[in-house]
């Protein structure tokens, strides 16, 4: 067990330190404008909800991140603004931050076509527990440095729609700020927020009275980190009952399902199994997601 905590502290502060990767969700439908601020409002479903994401709850350290998230349709400046508040632990690591959209609608005459071209902003705290550290790294210089740091960024996307297809491609860190916890001698890479590129698509297809089918894809290109794909589908009937399967290639399977609450209220859970060999350490336990959505609009 031991050699175990040590290899995931290892994995933990390479991770914080080198790629500095987002955190994702499985439910990433429900979340457009956080991976692209050109989406943000153009649904046009006005809305607040919570997020909570727990993985390999049998492993030391786990990965957990809790959101609080918003977005709203502006009609009168034909706009948008989303809004994401999040705290992201894993192990010692620990990143608390906000994210604030803003996305400028092109609407057709018919408004059926639909184009968002969106700013973001981060404001991202990064820290390190070292009490967490002292046993595993010995004299690593990390031990030295600060506890914490405090970073600002930015991020642009372009989101397109049409009520059937759906497109979007965004690229978040745009500007890779500095992160550094240490100084390290003689190291080529420092510390920074490297940037992420997203592209996601989707369609909506009528598969009977009031029940469609979407399938749907996304893809992140992630600077010093192997690139993901994730391909999906999902199945909604009356947006009062859903239900999904997800696959992220080569690292696991999700499954999801939601129904709709009190007409306005949206709940909806997903787990996630994971391939090998990550499953062999996690004794077979993978990730629980669940959300809670709250429509403004009728």
């Amino acid at each position: 067990m031991r050699s175990i905590t040590l290899l995931l502290t290892l994995f933990l502060f390479s991770f914080g330190s080198y790629a500095q990767q987002l955190h994702f969700t499985s439910q990433y439908l429900q979340h457009n404008s956080m991976y692209n601020p050109g989406a943000a409002g153009l649904a046009n479903k006005d809305m607040i909800g919570v997020s909570y994401r727990s993985m390999w709850s049998s492993f030391p350290g786990n990965p957990r991140t809790f959101m609080i998230y918003g977005d709203g349709n502006l009609k009168s400046m034909a706009s948008g603004i989303g809004a994401y508040a999040y705290r992201d632990e894993t192990g010692p690591t620990s990143r608390t931050g906000l994210q604030l959209a803003f996305s400028k609608h092109i609407i057709s005459k018919d408004e059926k076509n639909k184009l968002g071209l969106g700013i973001e902003l981060r404001g991202l705290q990064f820290a390190v527990d070292k009490s967490k550290l002292s046993g595993s790294l010995g004299n690593d210089p990390v031990l030295g440095g600060s506890s914490n740091k405090f970073g600002f960024d930015a991020g642009a996307g372009i989101y397109f729609t049409n009520g059937k297809l759906s497109v979007g491609a965004a690229v978040s860190q745009l500007i890779q700020s500095k992160l550094e916890l240490a100084n390290v001698p003689n190291s080529k890479e420092g510390g920074k927020l490297y940037r992420h590129y997203n592209f996601n698509a989707n369609y909506k297809i009528q598969a009977g009275d009031n029940v469609y089918l979407i399938p749907n894809a996304m893809v992140r290109v992630i600077e010093h980190s192997p690139s993901e794909y994730e391909l999906g589908m999902l199945a909604n009937y009356q947006e009062k009952v859903w239900w999904g399967l997800t696959y992220r290639i080569e690292q696991f399977w999700s499954l999801q399902a939601g129904f709709k609450l009190l007409q306005r209220v949206g709940l909806t859970y997903s787990y996630d199994y994971y391939e090998a060999p990550i499953n062999v350490f996690t004794a077979g336990s993978g990730a629980h997601e669940i959300g809670l959505r709250f429509d403004l609009k009728k």
